[in-house]
């Protein structure tokens, strides 16, 4: 006779996941919850001061939040991530957020204004946003060149390349906690094929 098991999942607890595991919960979580994957090209000026910032993400951060707070978007749940583009090293950002019902055209705004208003024909392109549709591809893809990024801006080698809203980590911790502890059923938890959940 043949017994057939399945083995559990396991989860770590939050803080002790590495910061790339984290940031693949957050996407995760912005897919089940219907969220957006965005890229966020520069105005060039401001371009050139993120690249001669000793903590580009810091810079980044404080603009986006005083962005959001000036467009009323304060609990904004938010990931963005630099990049710079091979061979050239243009940095861009890309990540994810959650409208949660809010105009996507005022969040857009205000993420175009914290990195440099660009007018005009190119500015319609300034930033782009999709509904996730493959959580993990689009970690990865995020995640694709950030040895690159740190070799070609001379930064450290943990130097943080993402900045996180206090609100997305803060809704996630806690589902992904829920979720560890059994309090929140998996069939209410896993509503997309995550490749990584099994």
């Amino acid at each position: 006779m043949n017994i057939h098991t399945t083995l559990p999942v396991i989860f770590h607890p939050w803080n002790r996941l590495t910061e790339e595991e984290r940031n693949r919960q957050l996407i995760r979580h912005a897919q089940r919850r219907g969220g957006f994957a965005v890229t966020l090209n520069m105005k060039p000026d401001f371009e050139e001061r993120v690249r001669h910032a000793e903590v580009p993400m810091r810079m980044i951060g404080k603009r986006m939040n005083s962005e959001f707070n000036r467009h009323d978007l304060r609990r904004l749940p938010i990931l963005m991530m630099l990049e710079a583009t091979r061979p050239d090293g243009r940095l861009h950002l890309h990540g994810v957020y959650l409208a949660n019902g809010l105009p996507k055209h005022r969040i857009h705004e205000a993420m175009r204004r914290a990195v440099g208003y660009v007018e005009g024909r190119s500015g319609s392109r300034q930033v782009m946003s999709k509904v996730i549709t493959a959580a993990d591809g689009w970690h990865n893809y995020i995640h694709k060149d950030c040895r690159w990024t740190r070799r070609l801006h001379a930064l450290a080698a943990d130097a943080r390349l993402c900045w996180i809203s206090h609100a997305m980590t803060a809704t996630v911790r806690e589902s992904y906690e829920n979720k560890r502890l059994g309090k929140t059923p998996a069939a209410n938890f896993v509503t997309a094929p995550l490749a990584h959940d099994a």
